[in-house]
C-alpha cells in the first residue's frame, strides 16, 4: 500500500475531528469573528488555494492523478463541510461527518479486498454509526432514530457507489445523508409524529 493511499485513508478517518468548530466559541478571541465567518475565512483560503493549483496543474501528495484538471476530493469535502456546518443541525452534521469519515475509507478497502463485504457491511458500520451519534447527541425518540438510521444508511451507501466525474462522493456522502436526516426530521414534526 503507498504513502498516498494511507495519508488518504488516514485523513477520512480524522474527519470527526472537524466537529471541533462547534467548540469555537462565538465570538473567537474577542475579536468579533464569529465561527461563521471563521469557517467562511479557511473555506475561501482553501479555494483559493485549490484554484491556484487547477491553473498550474499541480497534483500534491495524497491526490490522485485524476485530480489533475478536476476538483480535488479534498475541496469537495471542503465545500460539503462548510454547506452542512452552515445550514443543518449540528447532530445530523456529526452523524454526517464521521459517517463520511470512517465508512467511505471502509468501503475503499472492502472493494479492493473483501468485495463480498460490499455493500453489507459499510451498510451495517454507517447505520451504527448514525445510532450511536443519535443516542449521544439527540432526544429523538428510539423509534424515529431507527427509521433514520435505515434510510439515512442506505441512502449514503448508495451515493457513494457511482463514479461521477463532476462531483466527489465525499461532498455527496456529507450532504445527502443531512437532507435525508434534517428533511424526515423536519417532515414527522410538520405532522405531528415529533414534537420538537
Amino acid at each position: 500500500m503507498d504513502k498516498a493511499h494511507l495519508f488518504r485513508r488516514a485523513f477520512h478517518l480524522c474527519a470527526p475531528l472537524f466537529l471541533v468548530y462547534y467548540l469555537i466559541p462565538e465570538d473567537m478571541w474577542g475579536l468579533g469573528i464569529s465561527r461563521e465567518i471563521f469557517l467562511l475565512i479557511v473555506f475561501l483560503i482553501l479555494m483559493i488555494f485549490e484554484s491556484v493549483r487547477l491553473a498550474t496543474g499541480r497534483v500534491f501528495f495524497g491526490l490522485r492523478d485524476y485530480e489533475k484538471k478536476q476538483l480535488s476530493a479534498y475541496a469537495w469535502a471542503s465545500i460539503g463541510i462548510t454547506i452542512a456546518f452552515l445550514f443543518f443541525p449540528p447532530v445530523f452534521v456529526i452523524c454526517a461527518v464521521v459517517g463520511l469519515g470512517w465508512t467511505d475509507p471502509l468501503i475503499g478497502e472492502l472493494r479492493r479486498k473483501w468485495k463480498k463485504g460490499y455493500p453489507a457491511i459499510p451498510l451495517a458500520v454507517y447505520f451504527l454509526i448514525i445510532m450511536a451519534c443519535l443516542q449521544l447527541f439527540s432526544e429523538i425518540p428510539l423509534f424515529v432514530q431507527l427509521f433514520m438510521a435505515s434510510l439515512t444508511a442506505a441512502v449514503a451507501i448508495i451515493v457513494e457507489g457511482p463514479r461521477i466525474k463532476q462531483i466527489d462522493d465525499d461532498f455527496l456522502m456529507l450532504v445527502i445523508p443531512l437532507f435525508v436526516m434534517t428533511g424526515l426530521y423536519e417532515l414527522m414534526a410538520f405532522t405531528g409524529m415529533l414534537r420538537i
